[in-house]
């Protein structure tokens, strides 16, 4: 079994440090599905946990570059690495004897502490920006600040990096990493730990626990160079620094791209050889004999006209040379054949992901959606049979739809996936006790396709440009998104298209988040 292992900064956090959505949703689906995946990151446990809280983990992690493994399943340490009293007295003396104001990482009464002197500038506007740390510790004087079990030592803008480099040796029993921040204002760190921690012997040892065959690790920093060199195989994102990307196996997309779980998911989920789409003009005259089809197999059947005639007219048109109601592992499919699989879908997409969890990984799959894009409403006495009046309403909302895709959205990148949007004319009939047309429970309606009007196939993010209105700027709000979707509610849009790779977030207006529409790839 392969052990997926990412670095967070850079890698799999977005530039803002968060992990979208998007990310934990496809994650946690290949989690379930018994993908192994950890992370292995310079944070401590809190700030980590913090932001991957998204995350359902059952592997461990690794922490503070490899200083300790932590199981987020039994809340214990299989692996700590403290500095003996030798290595700490060294530590004491560089710090006291250079001036340096670094933050020191103990555990002090079992919890994790960061205890700093309060006496530099950049040391101070570091901690500004992360006031809500709650392992921080200011102390008074270095007795304080050297206590409990150390196991890190954290100097931003070194003042002099040759002097901590002739201390900080190997042959003195420390391990350093110098890289430069990922986030503004962009930092120098000069981290030290025990010379038996570090990524590459921590992720080994991560494979070892979890039992793994194979350890594929991402990243996107030269603190990552030690972990790709114990991996078996390696990937750089696309926004990594040339060394990392020259030590890489391959480089795969950016962090802002959704770069790690997309290549895991082609990882996963290989892509299963299906016809192409075919995305020509609805066949009418097809469609009509799939309507009658649909209606002479309900007239054998007991039951009244519903949803089901026009599921079932669905079911003739896509699915007329597969196996009808097959059964695919512990579910049933409303057809399989050699174009894949096909599921005819009216409404609450969240019924399906159990599906597709399973069928994904064996055949290529479609979802058909039916859009009652135009409705001719009949009231009709149910006495007499007379028509009472007829109207027609045209729909222009796209919410319903992007409400389903949403419910969908950890599958809609996977590339065994196809949504079929059908746009038809439906004529619905509502059958009244008598002419003044009150309304009761239970009365009987009945809804038949008429017409397959048009198509809209949905398999690669640039498919949803399809839905993006006219006149939209180069970059926007939500609101102004819209004023332009009008009926359409903007938000599901922008959740959907965000998740795709269509709409990316590129900075703030005041409090209102700007978008922009990223290319597709």
């Amino acid at each position: 079994m392969t052990l997926y292992v990412s670095d967070l900064d850079g890698t799999l956090l977005n530039n803002a440090g968060k992990l979208r959505p998007r990310d934990a949703d496809m994650l946690n689906r290949f989690i379930e599905g018994g993908t192994l995946f950890s992370y292995c990151t310079a944070r401590g446990l809190a700030t980590a946990a913090e932001v991957t809280a998204g995350l359902k983990l059952k592997a461990p992690v690794v922490l503070m570059n490899g200083v300790y493994i932590y199981d987020p399943i039994t809340g214990e340490y299989p692996v700590r690495n403290m500095f003996d009293s030798r290595q700490r007295e060294l530590l004491r003396k560089a710090v006291t004897d250079s001036g340096e104001a670094p933050m020191i990482f103990a555990f002090i009464d079992g919890r994790e502490r960061v205890s700093y002197l309060n006496n530099s500038p950049t040391l101070k506007e570091h901690l500004a920006r992360r006031k809500n740390d709650g392992r921080r510790r200011q102390v008074s004087g270095y007795d304080e600040l050297f206590e409990g079990d150390v196991f890190y030592a954290a100097f931003i803008d070194p003042l002099d990096r040759p002097a901590l480099d002739g201390i900080f040796t190997g042959e003195n029993g420390f391990r350093t990493a110098c890289y430069t921040d990922t986030y503004p204002p962009h930092r120098t760190w000069y981290e030290v730990f025990p010379a038996c921690a570090g990524k590459a012997n921590s992720v080994r040892k991560l494979k070892e626990l979890t039992g793994a065959d194979e350890l594929v690790c991402f990243g996107d920093n030269a603190n990552d160079i030690p972990m790709f060199e114990a991996a078996d195989r390696c990937y750089a994102v696309g926004n990594a620094i040339p060394a990392l990307k020259a030590a890489a196996t391959g480089i795969i997309d950016t962090n802002e791209r959704c770069g790690v779980p997309r290549f895991i998911e082609r990882e996963i989920f290989p892509v299963i050889d299906c016809p192409p789409a075919d995305r020509n003009a609805p066949d009418a005259v097809r469609f009509r004999e799939s309507v009658a089809k649909a209606l002479e197999r309900e007239r054998t059947t007991i039951g009244t006209l519903n949803e089901k005639t026009i599921h079932n007219a669905l079911k003739c048109y896509y699915c007329s040379e597969a196996d009808h109601e097959a059964r695919i592992g512990d579910f049933y499919a409303d057809g399989a054949g050699e174009n894949g699989i096909f599921e005819i879908q009216s409404g609450n997409f969240t019924y399906l992901a159990k599906k597709l969890s399973q069928m994904l990984h064996i055949s290529h799959v479609t979802v058909v959606y039916p859009y009652e894009k135009r409705t001719h409403n009949y009231a009709i006495n149910e006495q007499t049979g007379e028509v009472m009046s007829v109207t027609t309403r045209t729909e222009n909302s796209f919410s319903k739809l992007f409400l389903e895709l949403y419910r969908l959205k950890a599958f809609l990148t996977n590339p065994n996936l196809t949504v079929r949007v059908a746009f038809l004319e439906i004529d619905k009939k509502t059958y009244f006790r008598d002419s003044r047309r009150i309304r009761k429970k239970g009365m009987k309606k009945e809804k038949c396709p008429t017409a397959f009007l048009s198509e809209t196939v949905l398999e690669k993010p640039e498919d949803y440009r399809v839905f993006l209105p006219e006149g939209l700027p180069e970059t926007f709000t939500r609101a102004q998104l819209q004023s332009l979707c009008r009926t359409t509610d903007a938000g599901l849009m922008l959740s959907v298209l965000e998740f795709v790779g269509i709409a990316e977030r590129c900075g703030k207006s005041g409090n209102t988040i700007l978008y922009r529409i990223a290319d597709s790839r």
